[in-house]
Protein backbone atom coordinates (compact mmCIF):
# COMPACT_ATOMS: atom_id res chain seq x y z
CA UNK A 1 0.00 0.00 0.00
CA UNK A 2 1.50 3.32 -1.06
CA UNK A 3 2.50 5.78 1.66
CA UNK A 4 0.70 8.47 -0.30
CA UNK A 5 -2.52 6.56 -0.86
CA UNK A 6 -5.42 8.94 -0.57
CA UNK A 7 -8.15 8.15 1.91
CA UNK A 8 -11.52 8.10 0.12
CA UNK A 9 -13.48 11.31 0.52
CA UNK A 10 -16.47 9.31 1.77
CA UNK A 11 -14.39 7.95 4.67
CA UNK A 12 -13.18 11.43 5.67
CA UNK A 13 -16.74 12.75 5.50
CA UNK A 14 -18.04 9.83 7.57
CA UNK A 15 -15.31 10.40 10.17
CA UNK A 16 -16.16 14.12 10.26
CA UNK A 17 -19.82 13.41 10.92
CA UNK A 18 -18.86 10.91 13.61
CA UNK A 19 -16.64 13.50 15.29
CA UNK A 20 -19.38 16.15 15.23
CA UNK A 21 -22.08 13.95 16.77
CA UNK A 22 -22.68 16.11 19.91
CA UNK A 23 -24.09 18.88 17.71
CA UNK A 24 -26.72 16.51 16.35
CA UNK A 25 -27.43 15.15 19.83
CA UNK A 26 -27.77 18.67 21.20
CA UNK A 27 -30.01 19.78 18.35
CA UNK A 28 -27.70 22.71 17.57
CA UNK A 29 -23.96 23.53 17.55
CA UNK A 30 -22.55 23.90 21.06
CA UNK A 31 -21.61 27.32 22.40
CA UNK A 32 -19.46 28.79 25.15
CA UNK A 33 -19.46 32.16 26.88
CA UNK A 34 -16.99 33.45 24.26
CA UNK A 35 -18.91 32.14 21.24
CA UNK A 36 -20.97 35.34 21.00
CA UNK A 37 -17.81 37.45 20.90
CA UNK A 38 -16.24 35.30 18.21
CA UNK A 39 -19.39 35.54 16.10
CA UNK A 40 -19.79 39.24 16.76
CA UNK A 41 -16.36 40.49 15.69
CA UNK A 42 -16.96 39.63 12.03
CA UNK A 43 -20.70 40.36 11.99
CA UNK A 44 -20.41 43.75 13.71
CA UNK A 45 -17.03 44.61 12.14
CA UNK A 46 -14.93 45.34 15.20
CA UNK A 47 -11.60 44.07 16.54
CA UNK A 48 -11.72 43.18 20.22
CA UNK A 49 -8.79 43.90 22.50
CA UNK A 50 -8.75 40.47 24.12
CA UNK A 51 -8.56 38.01 21.19
CA UNK A 52 -7.54 37.83 17.53
CA UNK A 53 -10.22 38.13 14.86
CA UNK A 54 -9.16 35.15 12.74
CA UNK A 55 -11.50 32.57 14.29
CA UNK A 56 -14.31 35.09 13.85
CA UNK A 57 -13.47 35.32 10.14
CA UNK A 58 -13.38 31.51 9.93
CA UNK A 59 -16.87 31.34 11.44
CA UNK A 60 -18.19 34.04 9.13
CA UNK A 61 -16.85 32.27 6.07
CA UNK A 62 -18.99 29.29 7.05
CA UNK A 63 -22.26 30.72 8.34
CA UNK A 64 -22.87 33.87 6.22
CA UNK A 65 -25.67 34.77 8.63
CA UNK A 66 -27.68 31.79 7.38
CA UNK A 67 -26.92 28.91 9.75
CA UNK A 68 -24.24 27.78 12.17
CA UNK A 69 -24.54 24.13 11.22
CA UNK A 70 -21.69 24.26 8.71
CA UNK A 71 -19.20 25.08 11.48
CA UNK A 72 -19.10 21.74 13.35
CA UNK A 73 -19.05 19.90 10.01
CA UNK A 74 -16.10 21.97 8.77
CA UNK A 75 -14.22 21.51 12.04
CA UNK A 76 -14.95 17.80 11.83
CA UNK A 77 -13.61 17.63 8.28
CA UNK A 78 -10.39 19.37 9.29
CA UNK A 79 -9.97 16.98 12.22
CA UNK A 80 -10.77 13.89 10.14
CA UNK A 81 -8.32 14.87 7.40
CA UNK A 82 -5.49 15.45 9.88
CA UNK A 83 -6.22 12.09 11.49
CA UNK A 84 -6.09 10.45 8.06
CA UNK A 85 -2.76 12.08 7.17
CA UNK A 86 -1.29 11.07 10.53
CA UNK A 87 -2.34 7.47 10.09
CA UNK A 88 -0.92 7.42 6.56
CA UNK A 89 2.47 8.69 7.75
CA UNK A 90 2.41 5.94 10.40
CA UNK A 91 1.79 3.26 7.73
CA UNK A 92 -1.90 2.85 8.52
CA UNK A 93 -3.65 4.42 5.51
CA UNK A 94 -7.11 3.60 4.29
CA UNK A 95 -10.69 4.08 5.46
CA UNK A 96 -10.79 1.35 8.09
CA UNK A 97 -8.06 2.75 10.39
CA UNK A 98 -9.50 6.26 10.03
CA UNK A 99 -13.03 5.21 10.95
CA UNK A 100 -11.73 3.10 13.84
CA UNK A 101 -9.74 6.07 15.16
CA UNK A 102 -12.71 8.41 14.72
CA UNK A 103 -14.96 6.00 16.64
CA UNK A 104 -12.45 5.75 19.49
CA UNK A 105 -12.12 9.52 19.71
CA UNK A 106 -15.85 10.11 19.28
CA UNK A 107 -16.81 8.22 22.43
CA UNK A 108 -13.57 7.78 24.36
CA UNK A 109 -12.39 11.40 24.37
CA UNK A 110 -13.66 14.97 24.48
CA UNK A 111 -12.66 15.76 20.88
CA UNK A 112 -16.21 15.66 19.45
CA UNK A 113 -17.40 18.11 22.09
CA UNK A 114 -14.72 20.51 20.84
CA UNK A 115 -15.51 19.84 17.18
CA UNK A 116 -19.17 20.63 17.79
CA UNK A 117 -18.50 23.86 19.70
CA UNK A 118 -18.06 27.41 18.38
CA UNK A 119 -14.64 27.90 19.98
CA UNK A 120 -11.06 27.79 18.69
CA UNK A 121 -10.15 25.24 21.39
CA UNK A 122 -10.61 22.43 18.86
CA UNK A 123 -7.49 23.62 17.02
CA UNK A 124 -5.14 23.35 20.01
CA UNK A 125 -4.65 19.60 19.63
CA UNK A 126 -5.06 19.55 15.86
CA UNK A 127 -2.26 22.10 15.53
CA UNK A 128 0.16 19.70 17.24
CA UNK A 129 -0.66 17.04 14.64
CA UNK A 130 -0.21 19.50 11.77
CA UNK A 131 3.18 20.61 13.11
CA UNK A 132 4.33 17.00 13.52
CA UNK A 133 3.26 16.27 9.94
CA UNK A 134 5.21 19.27 8.67
CA UNK A 135 8.27 18.26 10.65
CA UNK A 136 8.35 14.49 10.30
CA UNK A 137 5.79 13.44 7.70
CA UNK A 138 6.58 15.43 4.58
CA UNK A 139 8.19 12.46 2.78
CA UNK A 140 4.83 10.69 2.85
CA UNK A 141 2.80 13.69 1.72
CA UNK A 142 2.20 15.27 -1.65
CA UNK A 143 3.27 18.80 -2.53
CA UNK A 144 -0.23 20.27 -2.29
CA UNK A 145 -0.83 18.46 0.98
CA UNK A 146 2.28 20.14 2.39
CA UNK A 147 1.06 23.53 1.18
CA UNK A 148 -2.35 22.88 2.71
CA UNK A 149 -0.78 21.90 6.02
CA UNK A 150 1.34 25.04 6.08
CA UNK A 151 -1.66 27.29 5.46
CA UNK A 152 -3.91 25.34 7.83
CA UNK A 153 -1.34 25.35 10.64
CA UNK A 154 -0.75 29.08 10.15
CA UNK A 155 -4.46 29.72 10.55
CA UNK A 156 -4.64 27.51 13.63
CA UNK A 157 -1.76 29.42 15.23
CA UNK A 158 -3.45 32.75 14.53
CA UNK A 159 -6.83 31.91 16.07
CA UNK A 160 -5.54 31.81 19.67
CA UNK A 161 -2.60 33.66 21.16
CA UNK A 162 -1.55 30.69 23.30
CA UNK A 163 -0.78 28.76 20.11
CA UNK A 164 2.05 31.10 19.09
CA UNK A 165 4.56 30.34 21.88
CA UNK A 166 3.48 26.70 21.82
CA UNK A 167 4.34 26.43 18.13
CA UNK A 168 7.76 28.03 18.47
CA UNK A 169 8.46 25.79 21.46
CA UNK A 170 7.43 22.62 19.63
CA UNK A 171 9.55 23.62 16.61
CA UNK A 172 12.53 23.85 18.96
CA UNK A 173 11.79 20.40 20.41
CA UNK A 174 11.24 18.87 16.98
CA UNK A 175 14.44 20.40 15.61
CA UNK A 176 16.40 19.09 18.61
CA UNK A 177 15.05 15.56 18.15
CA UNK A 178 15.96 15.58 14.48
CA UNK A 179 19.40 17.05 15.20
CA UNK A 180 20.14 14.28 17.72
CA UNK A 181 19.06 11.65 15.19
CA UNK A 182 20.39 12.99 11.88
CA UNK A 183 22.62 15.98 12.51
CA UNK A 184 22.40 19.77 12.67
CA UNK A 185 21.29 20.25 9.08
CA UNK A 186 18.32 17.94 9.47
CA UNK A 187 17.44 19.58 12.77
CA UNK A 188 17.41 23.05 11.23
CA UNK A 189 15.21 21.90 8.35
CA UNK A 190 12.68 20.27 10.68
CA UNK A 191 12.63 23.26 13.02
CA UNK A 192 12.18 25.60 10.08
CA UNK A 193 9.24 23.67 8.65
CA UNK A 194 7.57 23.51 12.04
CA UNK A 195 8.18 27.17 12.86
CA UNK A 196 7.01 28.46 9.47
CA UNK A 197 3.30 28.55 10.45
CA UNK A 198 4.12 30.63 13.52
CA UNK A 199 6.13 33.07 11.40
CA UNK A 200 3.21 33.49 8.99
CA UNK A 201 0.82 33.90 11.91
CA UNK A 202 3.02 36.65 13.36
CA UNK A 203 2.78 38.55 10.09
CA UNK A 204 -1.01 38.15 10.06
CA UNK A 205 -1.41 39.18 13.70
CA UNK A 206 0.85 42.22 13.41
CA UNK A 207 -0.92 43.33 10.24
CA UNK A 208 -4.36 42.96 11.82
CA UNK A 209 -3.37 44.83 14.97
CA UNK A 210 -1.71 47.61 13.00
CA UNK A 211 -4.86 48.05 10.92
CA UNK A 212 -7.40 47.59 13.70
CA UNK A 213 -5.64 49.06 16.74
CA UNK A 214 -2.89 51.18 15.23
CA UNK A 215 -0.34 49.09 17.14
CA UNK A 216 2.47 47.14 15.45
CA UNK A 217 2.34 44.22 17.87
CA UNK A 218 1.44 40.55 18.00
CA UNK A 219 -0.64 41.13 21.12
CA UNK A 220 -0.89 44.83 22.00
CA UNK A 221 -3.00 44.25 25.11
CA UNK A 222 -1.85 40.79 26.21
CA UNK A 223 -0.09 42.23 29.25
CA UNK A 224 -3.49 42.67 30.91
CA UNK A 225 -3.91 38.90 31.34
CA UNK A 226 -0.50 38.29 32.89
CA UNK A 227 -0.88 41.30 35.17
CA UNK A 228 -4.21 39.92 36.40
CA UNK A 229 -2.52 36.58 37.02
CA UNK A 230 0.28 38.23 39.04
CA UNK A 231 -2.30 40.17 41.04
CA UNK A 232 -4.10 36.95 41.93
CA UNK A 233 -0.87 35.18 42.87
CA UNK A 234 0.41 38.05 45.01
CA UNK A 235 3.74 39.32 43.55
CA UNK A 236 2.06 42.25 41.78
CA UNK A 237 0.17 43.19 44.95
CA UNK A 238 3.46 43.41 46.83
CA UNK A 239 4.79 45.59 44.02
CA UNK A 240 1.83 47.92 44.52
CA UNK A 241 2.60 48.12 48.23
CA UNK A 242 6.19 49.08 47.43
CA UNK A 243 5.62 51.43 44.49
CA UNK A 244 2.23 53.10 44.81
CA UNK A 245 3.60 56.03 46.79
CA UNK A 246 5.88 56.87 43.88
CA UNK A 247 3.70 55.85 40.91
CA UNK A 248 0.52 57.36 39.51
CA UNK A 249 -0.94 53.94 38.69
CA UNK A 250 -4.73 53.88 38.68
CA UNK A 251 -4.75 50.35 40.03
CA UNK A 252 -3.27 51.71 43.28
CA UNK A 253 -6.71 53.09 44.15
CA UNK A 254 -7.99 49.48 44.16
CA UNK A 255 -5.35 48.16 46.55
CA UNK A 256 -7.88 47.43 49.30
CA UNK A 257 -9.71 44.99 46.96
CA UNK A 258 -6.57 43.06 46.02
CA UNK A 259 -5.51 40.29 45.63
CA UNK A 260 -8.43 39.12 43.55
CA UNK A 261 -9.10 36.12 41.29
CA UNK A 262 -8.01 36.94 37.73
CA UNK A 263 -11.42 36.18 36.24
CA UNK A 264 -13.12 38.45 38.80
CA UNK A 265 -10.63 41.18 37.98
CA UNK A 266 -11.01 40.89 34.19
CA UNK A 267 -14.55 40.08 33.16
CA UNK A 268 -17.47 41.29 35.33
CA UNK A 269 -19.11 44.44 33.90
CA UNK A 270 -18.69 46.14 37.27
CA UNK A 271 -15.27 44.59 37.98
CA UNK A 272 -12.00 46.52 38.34
CA UNK A 273 -10.82 46.26 34.74
CA UNK A 274 -14.04 47.23 33.00
CA UNK A 275 -14.95 49.72 35.70
CA UNK A 276 -12.31 51.83 37.43
CA UNK A 277 -9.50 50.98 35.00
CA UNK A 278 -11.41 51.77 31.82
CA UNK A 279 -11.06 48.42 30.03
CA UNK A 280 -8.24 46.36 28.60
CA UNK A 281 -7.07 48.87 26.00
CA UNK A 282 -6.87 51.71 28.51
CA UNK A 283 -5.10 49.71 31.21
CA UNK A 284 -2.61 47.77 29.02
CA UNK A 285 0.29 50.29 29.31
CA UNK A 286 -0.06 50.34 33.09
CA UNK A 287 -0.30 46.56 33.16
CA UNK A 288 2.98 46.34 31.23
CA UNK A 289 4.64 48.69 33.71
CA UNK A 290 3.31 46.67 36.65
CA UNK A 291 4.63 43.43 35.13
CA UNK A 292 8.07 44.94 34.49
CA UNK A 293 8.29 46.27 38.04
CA UNK A 294 7.17 42.96 39.51
CA UNK A 295 9.66 40.95 37.46
CA UNK A 296 12.45 43.31 38.57
CA UNK A 297 11.50 43.04 42.26
CA UNK A 298 10.59 39.34 42.56
CA UNK A 299 11.74 37.28 39.55
CA UNK A 300 11.97 34.15 41.67
CA UNK A 301 8.47 34.55 43.09
CA UNK A 302 7.03 35.10 39.61
CA UNK A 303 8.81 32.02 38.25
CA UNK A 304 7.59 29.96 41.20
CA UNK A 305 4.01 31.17 40.68
CA UNK A 306 4.13 30.30 36.98
CA UNK A 307 5.50 26.85 37.79
CA UNK A 308 2.93 26.28 40.52
CA UNK A 309 0.05 27.25 38.27
CA UNK A 310 1.37 25.09 35.44
CA UNK A 311 1.58 22.11 37.80
CA UNK A 312 -2.01 22.73 38.84
CA UNK A 313 -3.11 23.00 35.22
CA UNK A 314 -1.30 19.93 33.88
CA UNK A 315 -3.39 17.15 35.49
CA UNK A 316 -6.82 18.63 34.66
CA UNK A 317 -7.77 16.31 31.79
CA UNK A 318 -11.52 16.68 31.99
CA UNK A 319 -13.84 17.41 29.06
CA UNK A 320 -17.06 19.30 28.46
CA UNK A 321 -16.20 22.47 30.35
CA UNK A 322 -18.63 25.34 29.75
CA UNK A 323 -21.59 23.33 28.46
CA UNK A 324 -23.98 25.17 30.76
CA UNK A 325 -26.84 27.17 29.19
CA UNK A 326 -25.85 30.50 27.64
CA UNK A 327 -29.30 31.85 26.78
CA UNK A 328 -28.42 35.55 26.45
CA UNK A 329 -25.30 37.67 26.66
CA UNK A 330 -22.48 36.69 26.69
CA UNK A 331 -23.92 33.89 24.55
CA UNK A 332 -24.85 34.28 20.87
CA UNK A 333 -28.63 34.70 21.29
CA UNK A 334 -28.74 38.47 20.60
CA UNK A 335 -26.71 38.00 17.41
CA UNK A 336 -28.89 35.11 16.27
CA UNK A 337 -32.01 37.17 16.90
CA UNK A 338 -30.78 40.17 14.91
CA UNK A 339 -28.67 38.73 12.12
CA UNK A 340 -29.92 35.19 11.38
CA UNK A 341 -33.20 33.68 10.16
CA UNK A 342 -35.76 33.12 12.96
CA UNK A 343 -35.34 29.34 12.75
CA UNK A 344 -31.77 29.64 14.06
CA UNK A 345 -32.76 31.32 17.31
CA UNK A 346 -35.61 28.86 17.75
CA UNK A 347 -33.28 25.89 17.27
CA UNK A 348 -30.71 27.43 19.62
CA UNK A 349 -33.27 27.93 22.39
CA UNK A 350 -34.70 24.42 21.91
CA UNK A 351 -31.29 22.71 22.18
CA UNK A 352 -30.41 20.43 25.08
CA UNK A 353 -27.66 22.81 26.18
CA UNK A 354 -30.05 25.70 26.70
CA UNK A 355 -32.36 23.36 28.63
CA UNK A 356 -29.52 22.52 31.01
CA UNK A 357 -29.34 18.88 29.92
CA UNK A 358 -25.98 18.75 28.16
CA UNK A 359 -23.84 18.86 31.30
CA UNK A 360 -25.66 15.79 32.59
CA UNK A 361 -25.14 14.05 29.25
CA UNK A 362 -21.38 14.51 29.10
CA UNK A 363 -21.00 13.72 32.80
CA UNK A 364 -21.70 10.10 31.88
CA UNK A 365 -18.65 10.11 29.56
CA UNK A 366 -16.15 12.24 31.47
CA UNK A 367 -14.80 9.40 33.70
CA UNK A 368 -13.98 7.36 30.59
CA UNK A 369 -12.37 10.36 28.89
CA UNK A 370 -10.17 11.09 31.91
CA UNK A 371 -9.09 7.47 32.43
CA UNK A 372 -8.15 6.94 28.79
CA UNK A 373 -6.28 10.26 28.67
CA UNK A 374 -4.24 9.37 31.75
CA UNK A 375 -3.53 5.85 30.52
CA UNK A 376 -2.29 7.22 27.20
CA UNK A 377 -0.23 9.95 28.83
CA UNK A 378 1.49 7.40 31.07
CA UNK A 379 2.42 5.03 28.24
CA UNK A 380 3.60 7.67 25.74
CA UNK A 381 7.18 7.84 27.14
CA UNK A 382 7.45 4.05 26.92
CA UNK A 383 6.13 4.05 23.37
CA UNK A 384 8.68 6.69 22.40
CA UNK A 385 11.45 4.43 23.73
CA UNK A 386 10.12 1.24 22.13
CA UNK A 387 9.74 2.99 18.76
CA UNK A 388 12.95 5.00 19.08
CA UNK A 389 14.35 3.63 15.80
CA UNK A 390 11.38 5.07 13.88
CA UNK A 391 11.71 8.83 13.65
CA UNK A 392 8.08 9.70 12.93
CA UNK A 393 6.48 7.44 15.55
CA UNK A 394 8.87 8.28 18.38
CA UNK A 395 8.72 11.99 17.53
CA UNK A 396 4.91 11.96 17.68
CA UNK A 397 5.01 10.56 21.22
CA UNK A 398 7.64 13.00 22.41
CA UNK A 399 6.10 16.04 20.72
CA UNK A 400 2.69 15.29 22.23
CA UNK A 401 4.33 15.07 25.66
CA UNK A 402 6.12 18.38 25.04
CA UNK A 403 2.86 19.94 23.85
CA UNK A 404 1.10 18.86 27.04
CA UNK A 405 3.77 20.46 29.23
CA UNK A 406 3.95 23.62 27.13
CA UNK A 407 0.18 23.99 27.08
CA UNK A 408 0.04 23.85 30.88
CA UNK A 409 2.77 26.49 31.19
CA UNK A 410 1.38 28.90 28.60
CA UNK A 411 -2.26 28.70 29.69
CA UNK A 412 -2.26 27.89 33.39
CA UNK A 413 1.09 29.47 34.16
CA UNK A 414 0.68 32.74 32.30
CA UNK A 415 -3.10 33.23 32.19
CA UNK A 416 -5.36 31.24 34.51
CA UNK A 417 -5.93 27.65 35.55
CA UNK A 418 -9.09 26.50 33.77
CA UNK A 419 -10.50 22.99 33.17
CA UNK A 420 -10.89 23.59 29.44
CA UNK A 421 -7.24 24.47 28.78
CA UNK A 422 -5.67 21.06 29.34
CA UNK A 423 -8.91 19.31 28.50
CA UNK A 424 -8.76 20.72 24.98
CA UNK A 425 -5.71 18.56 24.19
CA UNK A 426 -6.38 15.46 26.32
CA UNK A 427 -7.84 13.60 23.32
CA UNK A 428 -4.47 14.00 21.59
CA UNK A 429 -2.81 11.70 24.12
CA UNK A 430 -5.26 8.91 23.34
CA UNK A 431 -4.98 9.27 19.58
CA UNK A 432 -1.18 9.47 19.53
CA UNK A 433 -0.80 6.40 21.74
CA UNK A 434 -3.37 4.37 19.80
CA UNK A 435 -1.97 5.38 16.41
CA UNK A 436 1.60 4.49 17.37
CA UNK A 437 0.57 1.15 18.88
CA UNK A 438 -1.50 0.20 15.83
CA UNK A 439 1.30 1.21 13.46
CA UNK A 440 3.67 -1.32 15.00
CA UNK A 441 5.70 -3.19 12.42
CA UNK A 442 4.92 -6.38 14.29
CA UNK A 443 1.21 -5.83 13.77
CA UNK A 444 1.54 -4.80 10.13
CA UNK A 445 4.41 -6.64 8.52
CA UNK A 446 4.58 -10.06 10.12
CA UNK A 447 1.18 -11.14 8.76
CA UNK A 448 2.33 -10.00 5.30
CA UNK A 449 5.46 -12.08 5.56
CA UNK A 450 3.44 -15.10 6.64
CA UNK A 451 1.11 -14.73 3.66
CA UNK A 452 4.08 -14.47 1.30
CA UNK A 453 5.66 -17.55 2.83
CA UNK A 454 2.41 -19.45 2.43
Amino acid sequence: MSGREKVPVAAVLAAAVLLAWPAAWNGYPLVFADSGTYLGQAILLYLGWDRPAFYSLFLHALHWRVTLWAIPLAQGLIAAHLLALTLRVLDRPGPAPLLLAAALLAFGTGLPWLVAQLMPDVFAGLLALALWLLGFGTARLGRWERVWLLLLASGMVAVHLSHLPLTFGLALVGGTLSWLRAGAGAGLRVAGRMAAPAALAVVALVTANAAGHGRVSVSPFGSVFFAARLIQDGPAVRTLDARCDAEAWRVCALRAQLPMAANDFLWPPDGPLRGALGGGKAWAPEASALIAATLAREPGAVALAVLSNALRQFPILTSGDGLVPWPDEPGPAPLLAEHFPPRELAAFRAARQQAGQLERDIAQLVPLHVRLAWMALVILPGLAWVRRREAAASALCLLVLAWSVGNAIVTGGLSSVEPRYQGRIAWLFVFAAAAVVLSSRTLIRHPVKRRRAA
